[in-house]
């Protein structure tokens, strides 16, 4: 079972549909691609090519997979209205790997 909070409702998921799985592609890549820049940064080195990301473009790839795990029971204006911003990549990020590990 998968869970997030959005304001003061409680959302689950009690299986990983085929869809989600098939359309975590995109997101994944851009986690990757996340990841990678901010390693370098982190290591003081050069930005991999193609290091130019667009923080809301990254965004909207991320809450879309992110809705569609949750069987779209909220929208992505639901999950950029009401889910915390310092925890939201990180959720999404670890609904990425349990998807991945499941």
């Amino acid at each position: 079972m998968i869970t997030c909070t959005l304001g003061a409702q409680k959302y689950t998921v009690d299986f990983v549909s085929g869809r989600a799985l098939r359309e975590m592609g995109p997101s994944a890549k851009m986690y990757a691609r996340i990841v990678a820049l901010s390693n370098a940064a982190v290591k003081g080195e050069a930005l991999p090519e193609g290091g130019d990301l667009n923080i809301a473009e990254a965004m909207d790839v991320m809450i879309r997979w992110f809705c569609i795990l949750f069987q779209n029971q909220f929208t992505p204006d639901d999950v950029l209205d009401n889910y915390p911003v310092d925890r939201l990549m990180h959720d999404i990020a670890l609904a990425l790997m349990a998807v991945q590990t499941q």
